[in-house]
Formats: C-alpha cells, structure tokens, sequence
C-alpha cells in the first residue's frame, strides 16, 4: 500500500513538473514575442525621428509593401521625397501598443510652413519570418492618403518688412532693379558673336567665360532670355548691343553708403543657414548685418501656404497643413533720413564718423561712419573685384566707426570739470600758475611730460574749458586723487552695455581696475591714458551737458520710452555751460570757427596716437557741440588722422550744425 503511494505522488510531482515546465516556457515565449513586438515599434518610431529612411524595408512586413504598390526601393525614395520636400524636421513622437498589437502615435514635426502638431497615426504589428513587422500602408505617410497620391505644397511669401526713418522715409524697401541679359539668336555667330560677347563682358564687368557658362545651360534655347547680372538698385542701364533688360524684386537701400553701417544688407541663404532654419529655402534672402540682421525675425515675417495631399488625377484630397501667411513688420527707427545724408557728405573725403542725438530723449539722430560700402551691391552678389576694392582700402570702410572705440581728448574735459567742481577740488575762482608748453608733477615722472598748446601763465577753470588746457586738468585729478576722480567716472556708463541692436564693446577708463600710476591719472583727465569711447559713448555721457546734469540712454528704435540717471547736480552744469558757450564765442576759443552758427556749446579736443614721448603720432580730431537754448540736440564727430584729411572735425561739421539749427527752431 505503502509503494503504491509513493508511486502515485511520484505521478502527481512528475506532471507538476511537467506542467510548471510547459507554463513556464509559454511564459517565456509571450516575454520573448513581446520582447520583438516592443523592439519593432521603438525601431519604427526612432527612424522617423532621425528619418534613417534606409531601415524601412526591414522593419515593415513585405507583403503589406507589395500590395501597397511598391517595391523596398521604392519607399525609401517615397519617404525621402515627400519629407524632403516638405522639409521635414524636429520630429518628435509618442507612440503606445495595445493587446491587439496596434501601434499607435502622435507626431508633432516642423515643415516649410512652420510646425504640425499632433498628427495621429495607427498600424499593426504583424508576424512575418519569425519576428514582427510593421503592416504598412500609404496612410503611415500622412492619414488619409493612398498609395498613388502625392504630397504638394505651394508657398504664400510673406513681404519683408521696411525699415524706415523718424519721418517715415525709406532706409530699407522692397523694390525693383534690371537683370541684363542676352538672347542667344541675338548675338550672331562667328567673328560677330565673339566681338559682342567681349563688349558685353566689359561694359558689365563680367568675363566671357561666364557669359559662355549662362549660355551652355541645358534649358538654354535661341529664343529665351539668359541673364548674366542684376544690377544694383539706382545703376544705370547702358546700351549695350546684344544686351536686354527685364525688371527683378530687390532689397534697396536709398541712402546706399551714407547709412550701409545701420541698415546692414541681406543676402541669399546658403546650405549652412538651411540647416539651421528648416523654413528657409533656396532663393530665400535674410539679413546678414546690421539692422536687417538683428531684426530679421521681424521683418522677414512668416509664410504661409499649404502642404495637401493631391490625387492621381490632380484633385485635393485633403489639407495638411494651411497656415496664412504673416508679412514682416516695418521697424522705425529714429533716424532722420536727411540729417544722416548731410552728415555723411560733411565728412567730405575724410575717415570718421558722426552721431547726432536728442538730449533729454535719447533718440539718436544720425549715425555716420566714413568711408562706407554700397549694401546694394551686396544684395544683387558683389563681384570679387569690387568686394576687393572694398577690402583693400587701407581707410577699411567694413568697420564701423559708429561703435569703434577711440581716446576721446579733450572733448572729455567737461566731464573732469564736473567731477571737480561736485568734489569740491575744483572751483570756479582758482587759478594755476603754469609756466611753459610743458609740465610734469616732478622728477619721478622721468621724461614724462604734459604738453599744451596755449602758453598762459594763470589758468583758471574757464580758460581750461577755453583755450582747452591739458596740465590745468592733470594738475586737478591729481589734486582729487584717483579714488574721487574713479567715483566721479563710475556714475557714468562706464562698463555699461546699451540696449542697441548695435555690437559695441563697453566704453572703459583703463585697461585694469585701477590707473597704477599719477601719470595714467593725469592724462585720463584730458581724455587720454586708457580711456576709450565710442562715438555713441561719447553722445550718451556727454548728455550730462546739455540735459542739467541727467545722462540719458540711447534709443534707435522709435517709440522707445527714455531712460535716464541723474550724474551731476544742475548747479554744476549751470556752472561749466556757459564756458562751453565761450569755446565757441570768445575769440580764443577753440571752436570759435563755429561762432554766428546759432547759440551753441562745444568742446573740441585732440587724441593723439603715439608709440613714444617725442614723436609726433597721428592725430584724430573731435569736437562735441549741443544746443544751448533748450538742449534740443548734441553731436559728436571724429576725423580720424585729421592732417592727412586736411581739415578738422570742427571746420567738417558746420553744415550738420546748421541743420540741427534747422531743424530746432
């Protein structure tokens, strides 16, 4: 009895086993098979993501393919054609399966027309040669379409936005220039073909090569038009026999050089900007510098258009993506076309720059840098003659000169004035006995020496401003000291970034924290030393002068609100403004040139550059002038190494002035 027990529960173990054996390798088998199922759809899903189109003949079932229509080659060309040509980008993609094995995701990518969200796609996993495969269908390019329809788009382009002045004049527009170009049954043949074909080469500065180039296009028929070069905006259009002419869009620039440094220029897109901007397109223009550049999501815009899915027999079928299109906006800034023009052609032949600005608003009124390019050029594709002519010039008219940092001389003197007299240092009744051109505070400053140009024996504060005298104003920031002059300079802008869509390193008093001599200290005070300052630095700190003692802030884009600090009490602008009337004035001021131009101030100043003490360095000459009546306007203008211009800032800006007076009254 005892046997046939153990022989029973010996069975009973056995099948256990048995049965444990075979639920366990039914487990192992559904993991495994969910394990394929899993990987398929992550597969699936990761190669749309990075579009790795190739992998798709292996991961879809073939079957599903063949009763599609197409072939494992074929739908590798389909996906890449149809997301190609969409542009396609930035997909992302969350996806789930349920018990059925239906995969289903949600795709969100961005296209030309800007970005699809959510478009919701479903599909089955099947089995397929021991594994699983995608059961693939035309609506896992987009639902809804079938096997033989097509994915189209067509394009609305949006305007690009102008730029324009304070007065709403034109700085930057969307216009019309010529092509030229030929038309091939027009030329001849023989001796004729090839004396024309040098001619026009050489009236459009083009070579015969190219012209041969044009012509040998494969589409190039006798009767149709070839162009060989589109002219900038404003160039004439020569006779030149064999030649013809027809209207192209363009970007233009009215003002050409007189504001190429403001309003920048656009250019074609390349492959490098394609790749950051999926949007953009062959053909497609932006900005490449200057305003056009840093405003350039503004003005270009958003287009609009339409992706749909087109039948075999041309009809809709469905819409995709439709988007309206959004033209660029019109950024005004607060030029005056008028007074930048004037400005500009003051500065005759001479390398330097002008900027003009409101006082008590900050708008800047002109912003001039001489010598300048033609941005025009630029947007019909300048040719590597005239781009060498630009890049050669030894006078460099790529730089700005808006922004360029210079040693502001004595225009600087005020400043030091107004920090003296807040100290408490300077005064207005102290006088110096200055004997000589020349001083140095003593022996340890070896052969350091100051110089001056007017030899006056007592100088007090309004002499200094006058007759412009260095060693008064070295001999006051010694008396002040570093610490009070340094703390006098840091409630201006120094250090400081300007909200400007301009590039412009900050204006700075030394190269280290601290000046580390008396020498350093002496010559900061005259606007020497380290001291470096852009025009537009100069205009903004020096608004103290005309505004009361209130520093205000530039603005160049229109309606921009004021922004302002309080620098220097307006007692001690009352005080050192009517000396700076005097420079113009009294006889031996020394912009008394300017004197009969209306009731302005001014403070004229010398920098010169020098690599030792003794020789005689180049020499930028500036002046700062502003309204006296009410501070309706300040300017500031530099003439870079003024004796090889043969003339002055201060004798080049007369006619600025007279407009400004113009415009003031």
């Amino acid at each position: 009895m005892k046997k046939k027990w153990v022989f029973i529960v010996g069975i009973i173990a056995i099948l256990l086993i048995a049965a444990g054996s075979v639920f366990g390798y039914q487990q192992w088998n559904e993991n495994k098979t969910q394990e394929k199922k899993d990987r398929v759809a992550k597969e699936w899903v990761e190669m749309l993501k990075a579009q790795s189109f190739e992998e798709i003949p292996q991961l879809v079932a073939s079957d599903s393919l063949e009763k599609a229509g197409y072939t494992k080659e074929s739908i590798v060309e389909k996906y890449k054609a149809i997301f190609g040509g969409i542009g396609v980008s930035n997909m992302e993609i969350e996806y789930e399966m349920d018990e059925e094995d239906n995969l289903e995701y949600v795709a969100t990518f961005d296209t030309v027309l800007g970005t699809i969200s959510e478009i919701h796609y479903k599909t089955k996993l099947i089995e397929s040669d021991e594994d699983y495969k995608v059961d693939w269908t035309a609506e896992l390019i987009f639902p809804g379409m079938l096997s033989d329809d097509k994915i189209r788009y067509t394009v609305d382009e949006a305007v690009r936005g102008e730029i324009v002045d304070r007065n709403n004049s034109s700085l930057a527009l969307n216009t019309i220039t010529y092509q030229a170009g030929v038309v091939p049954k027009n030329l001849g043949e023989g001796q004729t073909r090839t004396n024309k074909l040098a001619n026009i080469a050489n009236r459009l500065a083009i070579t015969v090569d190219f012209i041969e180039g044009q012509l040998g296009q494969s589409w190039v028929q006798d009767e149709h038009f070839v162009p060989l070069k589109t002219l900038p905006y404003g160039a004439d259009t020569p006779v030149i026999e064999g030649v013809q002419y027809q209207q192209v869009d363009t970007r233009a620039y009215p003002l050409r050089e007189a504001a190429a440094h403001i309003t920048g220029y656009v250019g074609e897109v390349n492959a490098e900007d394609i790749e950051k901007d999926p949007t953009l397109q062959a053909g497609d223009v932006i900005g490449r510098t200057g305003l056009e550049f840093a405003f350039e999501k503004e003005l270009r815009g958003q287009n609009g258009g339409e992706i749909y899915i087109e039948t075999a027999n041309g009809d809709k079928r469905a819409t995709i993506q439709k988007i309206e299109k959004q033209d660029g906006q019109t950024i005004e800034v607060t030029i005056d076309a008028n007074l930048q023009q004037t400005a500009f052609d003051a500065l005759g032949d001479a390398a330097g720059s002008t900027v003009v600005m409101e006082p008590k608003t900050g708008n800047l009124l002109a912003l001039v840098s001489k010598p300048s390019y033609n941005p025009n050029q630029f947007v019909v594709g300048i040719s590597q003659s005239q781009y060498d002519d630009y890049n050669n010039d030894e006078d460099k008219p790529f730089i700005s000169r808006i922004t360029t940092r210079y040693a502001p001389g004595s225009t600087f003197k005020p400043i030091t004035a107004s920090i003296g007299l807040e100290s408490g240092v300077t005064t207005v009744d102290e006088t110096h006995q200055i004997s000589g051109l020349q001083w140095q505070k003593d022996e340890s400053w070896g052969n350091y020496r100051i110089s001056r140009v007017s030899e006056t024996a007592r100088v007090n504060l309004r002499t200094a401003l006058v007759k412009s005298d260095n060693i008064y104003f070295a001999q006051e920031a010694l008396e002040m000291g570093e610490e009070t002059f340094r703390e006098g300079l840091n409630k201006l802008t120094f250090g400081e970034s300007y909200e400007l869509p301009l590039t412009m390193e900050p204006a700075q008093i030394s190269n280290e924290e601290s000046f580390g001599s008396e020498i350093l200290l002496a010559d900061t005070a005259y606007g020497q030393g380290q001291l470096l300052m852009s025009p537009i630095h100069m205009v903004t700190n020096y608004s103290v002068l005309a505004n009361d003692g209130v520093l205000t802030y530039p603005n160049l884009i229109a309606g921009s609100e004021a922004k302002t600090k309080e620098v220097f009490a307006k007692e001690t602008i009352d005080t050192i403004r009517p000396m700076l009337v005097e420079v113009v004035t009294a006889p031996e001021g020394t912009a008394h040139e300017l004197n009969g131009l209306g009731n302005i101030a001014a403070k004229t100043g010398t920098a010169e550059l020098k690599k030792a003490q003794g020789e005689r360095g180049v020499e930028n000459s500036l002046i700062t002038v502003f309204d006296a009546n009410d501070g309706g306007y300040m300017a500031v203008s530099i003439v870079e190494d003024h004796r090889k211009a043969g003339k002055t800032a201060t004798q080049l800006i007369k006619p600025v002035i007279q407009y400004l007076e113009l415009l003031t009254q």
